[in-house]
């Protein structure tokens, strides 16, 4: 049962939920929510940050803020947090001059 769950952390990890808020498009200055599972260690979080920044930056195709981060245990049926969901809420800038 635990390889069955590491397999669906596994996946869920390579994939992301991103959400435009506010009717922001990349192009334009918008509020993005990007949300992704880790298996709830501080290294898993970490390296799972690094990849939501070039996710961001994807995103926005400039440079972005960081508005808010939260970190959600997900529950299983038993109460045992499973694995978490890092959501990362984001304002794009605008294109910057080069």
């Amino acid at each position: 049962m635990k390889g069955v769950l590491g397999l669906i952390v596994l996946l869920a990890g390579c994939s992301s939920t991103i959400a435009s808020k506010f009717g922001g498009n990349g192009d334009s200055p918008g509020i993005y929510t990007i949300t992704n599972l880790y298996d709830g260690s501080q290294a898993s979080k970490d390296r799972l940050a690094g990849w939501m920044d070039t996710e961001a930056q994807k995103v926005c195709h400039s440079p972005y803020s960081l508005i808010s981060e939260e970190s959600v245990p997900v529950i299983n049926r038993l109460g045992e947090a499973t694995f978490s969901r890092l959501v990362w809420k984001i304002r794009c800038r605008g294109q910057v001059s080069e």
